[in-house]
C-alpha cells in the first residue's frame, strides 16, 4: 500500500511540475497559477501545503529524491511481477532519474519542479508567495 501511495505522490508531484511549468512559459505568473489549482476541485491539501515550497523553490527535504526512486524502483518491480501496465509511471521515474543525475538526490522530490523547468529550457527563479 505505501508504495502505491508514493508512487501515487511522485506521480502528482510530476503533473503539477508539468503543468506549472507550462502555465508560467506561456506567461501566467506562477502564483497566479497555482492560487487559482488551489481554488478548483483539483485542489489537494498536499498542493496547497507545498505551494509556497514551490514559489520560493525550497527543496529542503520532507521526502527526498533519492527516497523516490527507491520506491519507484519498488514500485516498479511489483508492477512487472503482476503484469501490470504502468507507462505514467515507468515516463516519471525517468523524470526522477534526471533530477538526480542533475544533483537534486538528497534535496526534496519537489525539486522535479525545477528540473521540469530545466528542460523546457526555463531557468525558474523564486517568486514571492
Amino acid at each position: 500500500m505505501k508504495i502505491c501511495h508514493n508512487l501515487y505522490l511522485g506521480l502528482l508531484v510530476q503533473s503539477l511540475s508539468e503543468v506549472t511549468v507550462l502555465a508560467e512559459k506561456s506567461g501566467v505568473p506562477r502564483e497566479a497559477f497555482l492560487d487559482f489549482l488551489n481554488s478548483t476541485v483539483l485542489a489537494t491539501d498536499w498542493v496547497k501545503k507545498r505551494t509556497p515550497d514551490m514559489l520560493s523553490m525550497d527543496w529542503t527535504p520532507t521526502f527526498t529524491t533519492e527516497l523516490l526512486r527507491k520506491d519507484f524502483d519498488l514500485g516498479l518491480a511489483v508492477a512487472r511481477q503482476e503484469e501490470v501496465p504502468v507507462p505514467l509511471t515507468a515516463g516519471t521515474m525517468q523524470m526522477i532519474q534526471n533530477a538526480i543525475g542533475r544533483g537534486h538526490r538528497d534535496d526534496d522530490f519537489l525539486s522535479l519542479f525545477e528540473v521540469q523547468g530545466d528542460s523546457a529550457g526555463m531557468k525558474l527563479a523564486p517568486r514571492n508567495a
